[in-house]
């Protein structure tokens, strides 16, 4: 029971240092504070892929908010982020033993361009990611919708460490 309680109390000790010297080494935004919000607007599509925008902006907001260092689409934001979706392929990926595709992949690519409030240009990203689906009677578009998102999530965790290493 002793060697639990020991373990409990520097486990918290060992959360409650992590989250001090966060505090003490980053500040808010990047550029020394300089971009703190960012205003992100709706990715451009440039496929023939309909609805493909909403996520793929969702995914990079989110991302954005999570890293705990900027406030998003407030009026006057410090930056400003654009997106374009260039590509969206999907093909097959693997066949049954009958001939039949069972899997799908779909693979996206974009660009996105990071501003400052004034229009200076402070970092051009192209991404991209593809993700294997299974192929299902009723549910192929839930399931490729789906791998769409996942890619998304990941894309803009790149771009976020990306984004925060070289500032």
């Amino acid at each position: 029971m002793k060697r639990t309680g020991i373990l409990f109390i520097g486990t918290i000790l060992l959360i409650i240092l992590a989250g001090c010297g966060y505090q003490l080494i980053g500040g808010k935004g990047i550029y020394g504070g300089d971009i703190s919000s960012i205003y992100v607007s709706v990715f451009k599509n440039s496929t023939y892929e309909p609805a493909i925008s909403q996520p793929v902006t969702d995914s990079f907001s989110k991302e954005l908010l999570m890293t705990g260092l900027f406030t998003l689409n407030k009026e006057s934001a410090d930056g400003y982020l654009r997106g374009e979706i260039t590509d969206i392929v999907t093909q097959p990926s693997s066949l049954g033993a009958d001939g039949v595709v069972i899997e799908k992949v779909v693979s996206v690519t974009l660009s996105t361009s990071l501003f400052q409030r004034n229009g200076k240009l402070v970092k051009n990203f192209t991404l991209s990611d593809s993700e294997i689906y299974k192929i299902q009677n009723t549910a192929e578009e839930y399931n490729r919708r789906e791998a769409i998102r996942r890619l998304s999530a990941r894309m803009a965790r790149r771009f976020s460490a990306q984004l925060l290493l070289e500032y």
